[in-house]
């Protein structure tokens, strides 16, 4: 029986060229070898790749509204399908407030797999335009709260969100077509064959799937990324060893 770990079963599988029994800390050593030769692979081709932080994002905001064309800093990018239970906004909210030098940037992998994660995407973009408060707690109130992802319908707190922000039903449908799928369109295509995961921070050009840190450990992983980036033997063993646990459902830290 392959793993349920974050809506990925066969994208991991075949992310990873293998297909393992199970994936907790029980599994046997071979697979958990196995996997980790795939997460060294994945990790090695990402350092191989040149790294330009802003491409693609310049017209995009950080995760308090700073728009990156303006910002001076580290930039993550936070991967995420809006119905995946591991998806939380409050930890990443909370990383941006305490790391000012970090811009947070949202980025959107929905999946045929559960049936509102589009059309929760594109509100969120939208709602965005005129209020990321909304914004974050629409998301906050649509995502499932338990592991078995079960879509929570969204109309109404979409309306909640919409109201709060006083969006006339003109403006947020403007958004919706001249912003927010724009947005989500170009994130699918970028994502397809290299986002595997949800969520998947990337740092430093290194994808790590599966990692759904808490606000603390972000900035950790951060300066672990870099160290991996310039090349740290240390470094980039302990990206390998937390990338495998994560996916595994493991502790990452």
């Amino acid at each position: 029986m392959m793993w349920l770990r974050k809506g990925i079963m066969l994208a991991v599988a075949v992310f990873m060229g293998f297909a393992p029994q199970a994936a907790h800390a029980g599994m046997p050593a071979a697979d958990r070898v196995a996997l980790e030769a795939g997460v060294r692979a994945e990790v090695m081709k990402d350092l191989a790749a040149p790294y330009h932080p802003t491409e693609g994002l310049l017209e995009r905001s950080c995760l308090d509204g700073r728009p990156v064309r303006d910002f001076q800093g580290d930039l993550v990018e936070y991967w995420v399908n809006l119905e995946c239970p591991y998806c939380g906004i409050q930890e990443p909210v909370q990383a941006q407030r305490n790391n000012p030098g970090m811009c947070i940037v949202v980025r959107h992998m929905p999946t045929g797999e559960y049936s509102e994660s589009l059309k929760k995407a594109l509100s969120y973009e939208a709602l965005k335009k005129f209020s990321i408060n909304a914004a974050n707690l629409f998301w906050d109130k649509v995502l499932p709260k338990n592991t078995l992802g079960i879509p929570v319908p969204y109309e109404g707190s979409l309306l909640w969100a919409s109201q709060e922000a006083a969006i006339s039903p003109d403006a947020f449908a403007d958004a919706l077509t001249n912003g927010a799928a724009i947005i989500v369109n170009q994130d699918i295509a970028l994502g397809q064959g290299r986002i595997v995961s949800t969520p998947t921070y990337v740092l430093e050009g290194i994808r790590f799937s599966a990692c759904d840190f808490i606000a603390t450990e972000l900035p950790a992983a951060l300066n672990l990324a870099k160290k991996a980036r310039q090349g740290e033997e240390e470094a980039i063993e302990r990206v390998i060893k937390m990338i495998t646990d994560g996916l595994l459902n493991e502790k990452t830290s």
